[in-house]
Parts: C-alpha cells; sequence; structure tokens
C-alpha cells in the first residue's frame, strides 16, 4: 500500500494596496489660488514627491504650480529643488 503525499498549498498573494482617494484638479487649483512654489498664477499641477522618486498620486501629495516652477522642479524632491534653484551645481538627488 502506498501512502499519498499532499500536496503544498500554493503561496497566499499580499494583499492589495488601496487606492488613495482621487483628487479634482479645479479642487486642488482653487485650494491653492496661485503657484505653491512663487505665489504666482497657477496652471499646473505638481506632484511635491516625484512619482518618479516613489512619490503617490493622491491628494495630499498635489500642489498647484505656474508652468516655470513645475518645469524647473522636474523630477527632483522639493528640499533639493529648493537648495539647487538658480546655481549651477548638479542636484543632489541625481546623484
Amino acid at each position: 500500500m502506498t501512502r499519498h503525499r499532499r500536496r503544498p498549498a500554493p503561496p497566499r498573494r499580499p494583499p492589495r494596496r488601496r487606492r488613495p482617494p482621487p483628487y479634482d484638479r479645479a479642487e486642488v487649483l482653487t485650494r491653492w489660488s496661485g503657484c505653491a512654489y512663487c505665489d504666482g498664477p497657477a496652471e499646473e499641477l505638481d506632484h511635491v514627491l516625484p512619482l518618479a522618486r516613489g512619490g503617490r498620486d493622491a491628494a495630499d501629495n498635489v500642489v498647484a504650480a505656474c508652468r516655470t516652477c513645475n518645469a524647473s522642479k522636474y523630477t527632483h524632491t522639493l528640499a533639493c529643488w529648493a537648495l539647487s534653484e538658480g546655481s549651477a551645481t548638479p542636484c543632489a538627488c541625481d546623484s
């Protein structure tokens, strides 16, 4: 008589991350009433911690920004961008 072995249970999947609550573009622009960085007229939304650096696409990570500030900040962190603004030295978060 042969013994049957039980098959191992399949590995469990990790629980899915909950999606952050959506934000409304018009509401963010109204809430800030200008660029969060220079107080100029805001036309765009900016992720304070960029998505490329691990930031989330959530309301608590989005601010209103003018086109100039948003373009110059690009994928830099806020601290790194503020330190290197106007200087020729490369940003520390690029290294």
